[in-house]
């Protein structure tokens, strides 16, 4: 596979396809993890409240990350070694942005738009590999208490920007 044949069959430019991915082992990977995802509109259905919503999807990153632990620490790994030779840091999947907003979306309009984005990214930041690496090698946590803290990290940003939800 080269990224040039990527390029073709997705009927998009290489350009596009060299400033997301400079690195084929990289987009391997990442769309390896995308087929496994599930939808952001099934980890909602049924749930109205917003926090439990935001709560669904920043649980279902975390555990994500641990079920396909090892995919994720090679991709990291692929990822910035890429980012280390061409010296420019590619975006990976922001999944996971998407999802937050998709959770938050009852209360996009009654926030300032700043506001949403702001939630919305700082969330982002609270899930998936980088926070499954920080729970597991650097705080050493177990599952439980490794959720625990992340519902208070959650929480804190939902007072903070959503008080009365």
């Amino acid at each position: 596979m080269t990224l040039a044949r990527v390029a073709e069959r997705a009927k998009t430019g290489r350009a596009t396809v060299y400033r997301y991915f400079s690195d084929p082992n990289v987009l391997a990977l990442d769309a390896t993890l995308d087929i496994e995802v599930t939808p952001t509109a099934g980890l909602l259905e049924g749930l109205e409240d917003v926090r439990s919503r935001v709560h669904a999807v920043a649980r279902y990153y975390l555990d994500f990350s641990r079920e396909h632990e090892a995919y994720f620490r090679q991709f990291l790994a692929e990822s910035l070694k890429a980012s280390l030779q061409d010296g420019t840091v590619k975006m990976r999947g922001a999944r996971r942005v998407i999802a937050f907003g998709e959770a938050l979306e009852p209360v996009r309009r009654s926030m300032k738009r700043s506001d949403y984005e702001d939630l919305t990214l700082r969330l982002a930041m609270t899930t998936g590999m980088e926070q499954f690496v920080i729970l597991e090698d650097i705080l050493r946590v177990d599952q439980q208490k490794g959720y625990r803290l992340q519902e208070g990290l959650v929480d804190a940003l939902l007072d903070q920007y959503l008080p009365n939800v």
